[in-house]
């Protein structure tokens, strides 16, 4: 990894063509991930995602950067940069996204799972978490969306 010096620089004094030198070193900062490498990691994370790693209650940004035998600075900066999060807001995001889907093809697990059974089956250790998770996501909470289902299902 490259490690770039920045001098304390009056921007306004130094100005290279349109580019100011901090325009310079951010692009050097972003160009500091090579595209194979960040190929690599995207296409490895992609894996991990189809494979539902996610659903793990222990992951970490620490644990999957090792699963996917890179770093955890790198792990992070593809996930700011294609998931446009942090890899909690990801992580969260992603289980709410494959608990919504999955719930709406098995709705029956409404009816024999309690909640706390449900959000730990999507990978939440807290059920406040998963219900504000939930909410965030959907704009509802999970009670509702269950109950819902539930009326869905009976109409059927």
């Amino acid at each position: 990894m490259k490690v770039f010096t920045i001098f304390n620089i009056d921007v306004g004094k130094f100005i290279e063509g349109k580019k100011s030198y901090t325009t310079i070193a951010r692009n050097r900062d972003k160009s500091e991930l090579k595209d194979p490498v960040l190929k690599a990691i995207t296409k490895k994370l992609a894996i991990w995602e189809s494979e539902k790693g996610f659903l793990d209650n222990s992951i970490t940004l620490n644990s999957l950067a090792k699963k996917l035998n890179t770093n955890t600075a790198y792990l992070s900066k593809v996930v700011n940069e294609q998931k446009q999060q942090n890899f909690a807001s990801y992580l969260k995001d992603i289980r709410i996204t494959h608990a919504v889907n999955h719930l709406k093809e098995n709705p029956e697990m409404v009816k024999t799972k309690s909640m706390i059974q449900i959000a730990e089956m999507y990978g939440f250790n807290s059920l406040s978490v998963f219900t504000a998770s939930f909410k965030h996501k959907t704009a509802i909470t999970p009670g509702k969306f269950f109950k819902q289902l539930l009326e869905d299902e009976w109409e059927k």
